[in-house]
Formats: C-alpha cells, sequence, structure tokens
C-alpha cells in the first residue's frame, strides 16, 4: 500500500516533532514546513495527499498559504486540514469553510488516533 503523503506546516518546531512521530508509521510520509511559503515550496516539490496547517504564521499564514495552493492548477485539489492552538475567530472560520479543499478543523493539542482519523476520512478518494 502507498503511503499517505503529509505535509505539516507550522512555525511550532515542537508540534511539527510530534507531529512526525505521532505519523511516522508505515502508513504515512512526513514532510514537514515551518512557514506558509517554505509551506507552499514543499507542496509544489512532495506533492503531498494533505496539508496540515497552522492559522497564525510568520511571512505567510495559513490563510495565504491556503489562497496559493487553490491559485495553483497542480494544487488546488490538495485536502487541508487547519490546526490552530488558538480559537478561531468566527469569521476566520468562514472565510476556510468556504473553500472547497478545506477538510476540516482541529484544536491543537490534538489526540494522535483522531488526527489520524480525520487524515484517513480527508483523503479518501
Amino acid at each position: 500500500m502507498d503511503k499517505i503523503r503529509v505535509l505539516v506546516v507550522d512555525d511550532n518546531i515542537n508540534f511539527l516533532q510530534l507531529a512526525e512521530m505521532a505519523l511516522g508509521t508505515d502508513a504515512y510520509e512526513v514532510h514537514t514546513a515551518t512557514d506558509g511559503k517554505d509551506g507552499f515550496e514543499q507542496a509544489r516539490k512532495v506533492k503531498p495527499d494533505i496539508i496540515l496547517m497552522d492559522v497564525m504564521m510568520p511571512r505567510v499564514s495559513g490563510l495565504e498559504l491556503m489562497r496559493m495552493l487553490l491559485a495553483d492548477d497542480e494544487m488546488k485539489e490538495i485536502p487541508i486540514l487547519v490546526m490552530t492552538a488558538s480559537h478561531f475567530d468566527p469569521s476566520t472560520e468562514q472565510v476556510f469553510k468556504q473553500e472547497r479543499n478545506i477538510k476540516g478543523f482541529l484544536q491543537k493539542p490534538c489526540p494522535v488516533d483522531v488526527l489520524r482519523a480525520e487524515i484517513a476520512k480527508a483523503v479518501k478518494k
């Protein structure tokens, strides 16, 4: 079985390491990026099956990254799970929810089994 290629975009290094450990199994191939700009470049390079991304990041935010991905023909169909440690402003959540590639919102920290279940649900073709 092919591994699910997961790109985790977050400026919190501890969270990236946690995601790598949690998903670093036979089922997943994990790639990481520390901000939206790096995330976009990584997405272009590794063609992930799903992107987990934070909202608040330096240089390029999660919202800007989502718009960059949507504007790119090769990447606009990649499902995205939005992860945030802070509480979502309802208007921000609405902006994300309008986009068809946004498959869900997860609160950090998120239990590993919930994370895996959400990934499985989002990448089901």
